[in-house]
Order: structure tokens, then C-alpha cells, then sequence
């Protein structure tokens, strides 16, 4: 059994092409014994974005605080998300989120270990943007 806290990880900074504004905290991920699913916590600050694209593997997304807009480029639509909203994308599905001036999101991602051939395909030739420092403790406070 493994028990971490959320601020016990330090947060990275998505480094894909196009991304701006958007951290990642692996909570569970295979280092940790995961041999099935990895769990990962995003968040996207005021106009930030993951860009489209879309993978070979499946995902689950699990919206904690906030709001942004789910982007499906080939329904040529984006959708509202918010907490409690609970989401499935199937593999190769594009996709991709972003918020705007006064939003912001943290969300949760269950994808798979073992992927099959692992390949993301970025609809983005953009490099990564992010202006803040994401914030670590390394002990939570209080404890």
C-alpha cells in the first residue's frame, strides 16, 4: 500500500508542444508498484491549454475545481467542464483543454501503464509556455 498527499509531489510543468500554463503531479505511477493504471493530477491556469491531440491508449478524467473547455477537434466543438464531471476519452480521439482569462482546473487522469506503442500525436507545432513556478512543500503543513 502507498499513501501520499497531493502536495507531497511536486508538480512539472507540461513540456508537450503547445501546452501553456499547465502542470502535472504523478500521484501514482509505476515506480510506485502501478503495473495496470497511473494516476495523474493536472492543472491548467488562466489561459492555459493542453493542445489538441490524441494517443493510443484510452483515458479517464476527473474534474476536481474549476472549469475549462474540453476541446474535440474533430466534433469541431468544445464542451464546459466542471467539478464532478467525470469523463471518458477513447484511444485516438483528439482532444485537448483550455481555460481562459478567469478560469482555472484541476483534474485528475487514470491512463494506462502499459501503453501500446507509446505515441502522441500534438496537433501543435507551438513549443510549451509556462510563466509561474509551480508551487512544492515537501511536508504538508502542520504535520
Amino acid at each position: 500500500m502507498r499513501r501520499i498527499h497531493r502536495t507531497d509531489v511536486k508538480a512539472e510543468i507540461v513540456r508537450e508542444p503547445g501546452a501553456k500554463e499547465t502542470t502535472h503531479r504523478k500521484l501514482i505511477d509505476t515506480p510506485d508498484g502501478a503495473d495496470r493504471f497511473v494516476l495523474t493530477e493536472f492543472d491548467i491556469a488562466p489561459n492555459g491549454s493542453t493542445p489538441p491531440h490524441h494517443h493510443d491508449w484510452e483515458h479517464e478524467i476527473y474534474v476536481l475545481e474549476g472549469e475549462m473547455d474540453l476541446v474535440l477537434p474533430s466534433e469541431g466543438r468544445a464542451e464546459r467542464v466542471e467539478p464532478g464531471d467525470a469523463i471518458f476519452i477513447p484511444r485516438d480521439e483528439p482532444h485537448g483543454f483550455v481555460t481562459g482569462p478567469d478560469q482555472s482546473c484541476r483534474f485528475l487522469i487514470v491512463a494506462p501503464c502499459e501503453r501500446p506503442p507509446v505515441r502522441n500525436f500534438f496537433l501543435s507545432d507551438d513549443p510549451y509556455e509556462y510563466t509561474q513556478m509551480p508551487e512544492y512543500s515537501s511536508a504538508r503543513e502542520g504535520k
